[in-house]
Order: C-alpha cells, then structure tokens, then sequence
C-alpha cells in the first residue's frame, strides 16, 4: 500500500473512523481498540522529564457560555474510551499554517508515522500524552 496523502487515507490505513471528516479532531478503530488524536506539530515539549503531546486543553472547542463545539464533544467521547474503557491512545501529527492564529488552520498532516501515547489529565484540566514509541504506517 502507498503512503497516504491526507488524514482520510490514513486513517483508513488503520481502519479507524472519524465521527466527520471535516471537523473531527480523532478517529477510532473499534476492532483494535485504538483512539488516534491529532497533535498540533508545535505542542511538544518537555514535562517532568518527559517528551509530551498537549492532546487537549482546557478551553479547545469550548465557546461562549462554555458550549461545546460538536468537535469538542467527539473529543471528549474519545478520551472517555482511552481513560475509562481500556482503549489505547496514539497521536498523529498536524503543522499549523500559523500556530498564533485563533482558530488555527491545518497546512500538512504527518502521514507516515503515529506515536503510541500514555495519558494524563492535569490538574488544569489539560491533557497530555507522554510520547512512548513511534510506529511506522506502511
């Protein structure tokens, strides 16, 4: 199989399944139980002696009056199936046109890796994904 070219070849690559190609921020394959989040290129850094993702903040899709964005709310849903049902969490890296930009917009999608996550909630609400080890999609 060739490399894949965008986020939907990918996932189809890992049999995962996006709640709506447009707008959703993970994808998941039920039959491996496998989340896949998105990780802005940029939100790496060290924590605590480790290599962490920043999966989730706080205020992400979060609006006025603290409504949730549909994005938010399948977020929310997938982080559920990694913390409360045993589901394995992997990360997949997207680069920012500009990352000072509100809302940020997608220029590429790193498309030939994903790295296989542990994560943690932080006491600000953040979530985080300790990088534990890169697998190559084929």
């Amino acid at each position: 199989m060739s490399r894949a070219q965008n986020r939907l070849q990918m996932m189809r690559q890992l049999g995962a399944k996006q709640a709506n190609t447009m707008w959703s921020w993970c994808a998941v394959n039920e039959d491996t139980k496998k989340v896949y989040f998105s990780v802005w290129a940029d939100m790496v850094h060290k924590f605590d002696g480790e290599t962490v993702a920043v999966i989730q903040e706080p205020d992400w899709g979060v609006g006025e009056g603290g409504k949730k964005s549909p994005a938010r709310n399948d977020h929310d849903k997938k982080l559920r199936l990694v913390f409360e049902a045993g589901y394995e969490a992997y990360g997949y890296f997207v680069v920012a046109v500009d990352p000072k930009a509100h809302p940020r917009q997608i220029e590429t999608i790193r498309t030939s890796f994903v790295m296989h996550l542990k994560l943690t909630k932080l006491e600000d609400g953040s979530i985080v994904g300790a990088l534990v080890d890169r697998v190559e999609i084929d």
